[in-house]
C-alpha cells in the first residue's frame, strides 16, 4: 500500500509539473485567441457613453486577491481566500464584479453584483446575482436602497424583510482597498458591524 501511495505521488507530481511547464503555452495562446477575436476582452472598456457617476465603482475593475473574514454565530472567526474580478459590460455602461469564495461548508461560491447609473432617474441600479445559490436581489434602485461617498469610503445600504445591510469600499490607492458588511436585524436600530471583512490587493 506504501508503495502504491509513492507511486501515486510520484505520477501526481509529474502531472502538476507536466501542467505548470504547460501554462505559460496556455498563457499566450488565450491572448492570442483574444487578439484574434476582438470580442473577448479581459476587463472590457468603459463606454464614452457611459455616466461620469460610474468612475465611482471604477476601482473595482481589475483581479484582486485578498483574504476574508467572517464572524462566526458561536463565537470565533472563519479566514479564507477571496478572488474579486471587476469588468465593464453592457457596452460598458455598467461594472459588473464577482466574487470567488468558498462557501461555509467548503464548496465554491460565486456571486456577482452589477452596478449601473440610471441618469433619467438620477439613481444607481445595482443587482446582486448569487450564482450558488441561484437568485437576484436587488439591492439598489430608483425607489430603495442608497449609494453614499465620504471621503474615500463608498457605502451601499439595501434592505429586505430579514435584514438591513451595509456595505462598505474603503479604498485605500489603486492598489489596495477593504469591504466590510454591516448587518442589522432591527431596521437599523442595532449593528453588527464588520461581520464580513475582506483586504484586496490587486493582483492583474
Amino acid at each position: 500500500m506504501k508503495r502504491g501511495r509513492r507511486v501515486l505521488s510520484r505520477v501526481c507530481a509529474g502531472v502538476v509539473g507536466v501542467a505548470l511547464l504547460g501554462a505559460p503555452c496556455r498563457a499566450r495562446a488565450q491572448e492570442t485567441a483574444r487578439v484574434k477575436d476582438p470580442s473577448k476582452t479581459t476587463y472590457g472598456e468603459k463606454s464614452p457613453r457611459a455616466t461620469k457617476e460610474l468612475d465611482l465603482f471604477a476601482f473595482l475593475i481589475g483581479t484582486w486577491e485578498g483574504k476574508g473574514r467572517t464572524k462566526l454565530e458561536k463565537g470565533g472567526v472563519a479566514e479564507y481566500s477571496v478572488t474579486w474580478i471587476g469588468r465593464y459590460v453592457l457596452d460598458g455602461t455598467a461594472i459588473a464584479d464577482e466574487v470567488h469564495a468558498p462557501a461555509p461548508g467548503g464548496s465554491p461560491y460565486l456571486g456577482i453584483t452589477f452596478r449601473q447609473y440610471d441618469s433619467s432617474r438620477q439613481a444607481w441600479v445595482i443587482e446582486f446575482l448569487n450564482v450558488t445559490s441561484s437568485f437576484l436581489r436587488r439591492q439598489v434602485n430608483g425607489t430603495a436602497g442608497s449609494v453614499v461617498v465620504r471621503d474615500r469610503r463608498v457605502t451601499v445600504a439595501s434592505s429586505s424583510p430579514e435584514m438591513t445591510v451595509r456595505e462598505h469600499y474603503d479604498v485605500r490607492d489603486k492598489d489596495d482597498w477593504t469591504y466590510r458588511l454591516d448587518i442589522s436585524k432591527d431596521g437599523g436600530e442595532r449593528w453588527n458591524r464588520g461581520i464580513i471583512e475582506i483586504d484586496l490587493r490587486r493582483a492583474k
